[in-house]
């Protein structure tokens, strides 16, 4: 048994069982409304009724938690029960009671009637279950018709008199690396700068909503604050983190040691200024120091900065009217994802096999054959 829908709260989990619709009648877990047994079931007819557990009472079928049951195979039952953690719990304590064991979803599913065959394909499966927008799942899906495994299996076959035609093939291969990376982790965009700029501001207009507390007195924010969104159909991790300045408040000292451990693990860093004071000294000193950082000037519906003192990149933005903030969005999009590949480009989805393929271009750059391939047999998986 498994549970085919992702982790955490939803309105309906899904789970597939398997070898066990004798159980489940000899132990009267479940109850059908029409009073059939779950053997008595046609095939991928759906079914309502309650979960009884164990000793229920299925005579009456009152009590338990509603279900939806499928039969899917002679042998192989779908059940939809009430999403979240709690009903999913029940139902697998009491299959677990009666002798079915719980196994990851990969080992259950089926494409075709063909499982997956290799970690490349479980990897993949993993990352496609858990997209969260249209634009990463076409990506995935794409690899998952083949692309990525006969890219693979091309560079295994190849006759190493070629190796600088392989050579070629990795590098295409990594190009794509971070892009992958991000398939699978969303990047995370930390919005830097002094108190009372405006980055809680900026978040909440950047996430749609209030995810965090704004007020007007400087170091409000003690902690990072972590949002999720997508931006031009690519997910993000967004943080908002305390002011960066000199202070003698504890609290806040640990909000700033938390925030300059966010920008040490940034993918992007957003530094925000107050456009409508100026670019003190303060504020020169952050840029000079995050030298990499996407500027921002924010409080526009306040007052323009004085011309030449931002970066001749930076944005101009109100979080207060929204002025600037779907071109803000546009650009840290772009600057996540520079390039988007064309169809049929393979893109590697792991940190494992991005590490097996940084492992066969330095064998190749040895002439090391046998290492080149074991890398390549082990990318594969």
């Amino acid at each position: 048994m498994a549970v085919l829908t992702p982790k955490g709260r939803g309105a309906v989990a899904s789970l597939l069982v398997e070898d066990a619709v004798e159980l489940i009648d000899r132990h009267r877990l479940f109850a059908a409304a029409n009073g059939k047994m779950l053997a008595e079931q046609e095939i991928n007819r759906i079914c309502f009724g309650h979960w009884q557990g164990r000793g229920g009472d299925v005579e009456t079928g009152l009590a338990g938690e509603q279900i939806v049951v499928c039969r899917v195979s002679e042998e192989r039952v779908e059940l939809h029960c009430h999403g979240g953690t709690a009903a999913v719990a029940r139902i697998f304590e009491d299959l677990a009671g009666v002798g079915v064991t719980q196994c990851e979803w990969v080992e259950m599913i089926e494409d075709g009637g063909k499982r997956p065959a290799n970690r490349v394909e479980i990897e993949l499966a993993q990352a496609l279950s858990a997209a969260t927008t249209w634009r990463t799942a076409a990506l995935l899906l794409d690899q998952q018709t083949g692309v990525l495994v006969n890219a693979l299996k091309r560079l295994g076959s190849v006759d190493w008199k070629q190796r600088d035609q392989a050579a070629g093939w990795l590098a295409e291969l990594l190009e794509w690396s971070n892009l992958g990376r991000q398939l699978v982790v969303p990047p995370t965009v930390v919005l830097a700068g002094l108190p009372n700029v405006g980055k809680s501001s900026l978040l909440n207009a950047l996430l749609g909503f209030g995810r965090a507390i704004v007020w007007d007195e400087p170091g409000t924010t003690r902690d990072v604050v972590v949002g999720h969104t997508a931006l031009e159909g690519w997910p993000i991790r967004l943080a908002d983190t305390a002011g960066l300045r000199a202070t003698e408040d504890e609290i806040e000292a640990i909000g700033i040691a938390h925030a300059r451990r966010e920008l040490d693990s940034a993918d992007l860093v957003v530094l925000v200024v107050d456009g409508s004071q100026g670019v003190d000294g303060d504020s020169r000193r952050l840029m000079d120091e995050l030298s990499e950082a996407l500027v921002v000037a924010n409080k526009s519906d306040l007052g323009d900065v004085a011309e030449g003192e931002l970066p001749s990149d930076a944005l101009v933005v109100s979080a207060l009217t929204g002025a600037g903030i779907d071109r803000l969005a546009a650009v840290i999009a772009e600057s996540l994802v520079p390039a988007v590949p064309d169809p049929g480009t393979a893109v590697p989805v792991s940190e494992r096999l991005i590490g097996s393929l940084e492992r066969a271009v330095l064998a190749v750059a040895r002439n090391d054959e046998s290492g080149f391939r074991a890398a390549i047999d082990e990318a594969i998986g």
